[in-house]
């Protein structure tokens, strides 16, 4: 193969290569961070808990008149602990809606204290007023009680995965979550392969391999550095237009997260690329080195003939 076939295969496989190594660094990124794990870890330093406490009090409040129910009859029996599990029993049910591609589905933990709340609430208005218990009386009992579980289950649910569900977004994203391995071994694997055809075209040049993987590792490096820059430096998911303080922390934290470990694994991957372009300068300087000092001890023939 001539010296210009070598150079053109070389530059459309090291294109290829760039594509390459910028998506396997995204899936890779992806596999690792979009976890069930990793979003209750989120919920939990974003102190969402917390959050959700104090919207569900603020909602009470504001209900107290019409329902006639005190703010406190919910909130004195819920504690940021229960709100911290019923966040990751909503987050299960999110991860497995898709896993398995189905309907988002979520019970929040009982509350054994906040029932005896309500229930204490509910009979004692009815002894001082002289309510009769009948039918309707349990009827409205089990009804408030199944209405505070959903309303808990509605502030937990931190990445409104019961809205996307309804919407048909969940389905969209079950397909493209449960092809994340595939995606992620595919992208890895044309990176391993294309750096093998790089090898085989250079075969005669081996050093070469250093020059073309790593002016694509740098490309790819900048081209994931510069906008992953961009967007933390001027906190562009700053901008979501989501009310509710604890749906906002939780999508912002995941955004910004993930943001930070692309940016980073993009700068390990400009770093590698500089360190095998500067590796192999220093292997071509040695090669020219070694072929000089060869020159100088090995005369020419005509110097040879002269001297005989």
């Amino acid at each position: 193969m001539n010296k210009v076939s070598t150079y053109l295969l070389s530059l459309i496989m090291t294109i290829l290569l760039i594509i390459a190594m910028t998506a396997s660094t995204a899936m890779v990124i992806a596999d690792i961070n979009v976890t069930e794990k990793k979003a209750s870890a989120i919920s939990s330093k974003g102190n969402i808990p917390a959050k959700i406490v104090t919207q569900l009090d603020k909602y009470y409040r504001s209900k107290a008149g019409a329902t006639g129910i005190p703010a406190n009859v919910y909130m004195d029996s819920i504690s940021e602990e229960y709100i911290s599990s019923a966040v990751d029993s909503c987050l299960a049910g999110t991860f497995s809606s898709l896993k398995e591609n189905k309907s988002f589905s979520a019970s929040v933990p009982e509350n054994k204290a906040l029932e005896d709340s309500i229930n204490k609430f509910f009979n004692d208005y009815a002894d001082q007023s002289g309510y009769e218990k009948d039918d309707a009386f349990y009827k409205k009992l089990d009804t408030t009680k199944s209405a505070a579980y959903k309303v808990i289950g509605d502030y937990c649910d931190i990445y409104k995965a019961a809205s996307l569900s309804k919407h048909g977004v969940m389905g969209k994203a079950s397909k493209l979550y449960r092809l994340r391995p595939l995606l992620t071994f595919a992208s890895v694997g044309g990176v391993v392969l294309l750096i093998l055809f790089i090898a085989a075209v250079n075969r005669k040049d081996k050093k070469t391999i250093l020059y073309w993987t790593g002016i694509s590792a740098l490309i790819s490096g900048i081209f994931g550095t510069l906008p992953s820059a961009y967007l933390l430096g001027v906190k562009y998911f700053d901008s979501f237009s989501i009310k509710q303080p604890q749906v906002f922390s939780a999508y912002t934290r995941s955004m910004y997260g993930l943001t930070n470990a692309f940016l980073a694994a993009s700068i390990a991957m400009l770093v590698l690329g500089i360190a095998m372009v500067v590796l192999y300068g220093v292997f071509c300087g040695m090669t020219h080195k070694a072929a000089a000092v060869q020159d100088i001890a090995s005369p020419a023939p005509e110097n040879i003939e002269k001297s005989q």
